[in-house]
């Protein structure tokens, strides 16, 4: 029994490789539904830490933000069309 869910697992993994695009995205969501209907969650996303990210960055303030805005919309509606 082992042996043929191993075998149907890898004919079908095979299988996957000439599938075009849309294909493959159906199947997804067929397995999603194959799961949720056997009582198993589908799997989420994988979460991506972003601890480091600004790691390093310049404190900005709200005068910085405030200054900027200046700059921006400073002479904003002042010509003509």
């Amino acid at each position: 029994m082992a042996q043929d869910v191993a075998t149907l697992k890898a004919e079908i993994i095979s299988a996957l490789d000439f599938l075009p695009p849309e294909s493959l995205r159906l199947r997804r969501e067929f397995v999603a539904f194959l799961r949720s209907r056997a009582g198993q969650p589908a799997s989420q996303d994988r979460i991506v830490k972003l601890g480091g990210l600004w790691a390093g960055t310049p404190q900005i303030t709200e005068e910085d933000i405030a200054e900027a805005r200046r700059e921006m919309w400073g002479r904003f509606g002042e010509r003509e069309i």
